[in-house]
Order: C-alpha cells, then structure tokens, then sequence
C-alpha cells in the first residue's frame, strides 16, 4: 500500500522564501531612489522644453507674443505659457527639483517664434545634491529653439 504524500510548500519552506524575498526587495530599495530621481529631473526638463515648444507655436498660430513664465518668480514652482490674459496651460510644481536660470523668470516669444527677451538656458538637478550626474541644461536659442543635454550649461 502506498503512502499518502502531501503536496504544497511547508511553513519553514514560506517563511526562508519570504525572509530571502525580503532581503532582495531592500537590496534593490537604494538604486530604486536613484532611477526616480534621475527619472524626475529628466520628467521637469521634458516639461520645460514642451512648454517652450508650445509657446512658440501658439505664438505663431494666433500671430502674438506669448510668455512663458515661471510660477511665483521661481521656475521650480511651475510655470505658465499664456497668450495676453488668456492661460493656454500650466505647469505644476517640481518639489525636490532646483530649475533656475540666470536669465530670469520669464520669457517672451514674438509671433514669428523668435525670444523676444534673448537666449535663455535653464538648468534642472535635484535639490539635495551637487552631483552633476543628475544635472540637465536646457538651452533655447535667440530663434526659439530648444536643446538639452545632460551636465552644466
């Protein structure tokens, strides 16, 4: 007569999985913050560069100067592309992210697409470092086009 042999995984079995689990999940844990940091700053830069690009086309396409200009005088606030009184669209704050630019806290395009203020270049990192690994200049030429690459301006 054959023995009867259960089937399944047995307490000590779950629990040495779940320890191990647990142990990989918290190795992984610190290069995680880093890939969300990087993914962040590159996210802002992206919006920065957007915003730009849809400021020149709305000031093409309804033939006046639009601004694009940063939330409460700080571009890491936000910022907000509007045509005359008219708000075309908002950007929302990037906590935890430093975007500053020398040039000031707003910029003008004509309607033939051109900076009416001049070149301008935006610098974006995280806060809580001075690493420039994580370090994004966005540049926007006298003609409103915009470039970026990593590292300083």
């Amino acid at each position: 007569m054959r023995g009867l042999r259960s089937a399944g995984f047995t307490l000590p079995e779950l629990l040495i999985t779940v320890t191990i689990l647990g142990i990989l999940a918290m190795a992984a844990i610190p290069s995680m913050t880093s890939f969300i940091v990087t993914q962040r700053t590159r996210n802002a830069s992206m919006d920065l560069a957007s915003a730009i690009v849809l400021g020149r086309a709305e000031a093409i396409k309804r033939n006046t100067t639009v601004t694009v200009t940063a939330n409460a005088g700080a571009w890491n606030r936000g910022w907000t592309v509007a045509a005359g009184a008219e708000t075309v669209r908002t950007y929302t704050d990037y906590r935890g992210l430093d975007v500053t630019s020398a040039e000031g806290s707003s910029m003008s395009i004509g309607n033939d697409g051109r900076l009416l203020s001049g070149p301008m270049s935006f610098l974006v990192r995280p806060e809580a470092t001075s690493a420039t690994t994580d370090v994004i200049c966005v540049l926007v030429s006298g003609t409103g086009r915009v470039a970026s690459h990593k590292g300083t301006c």
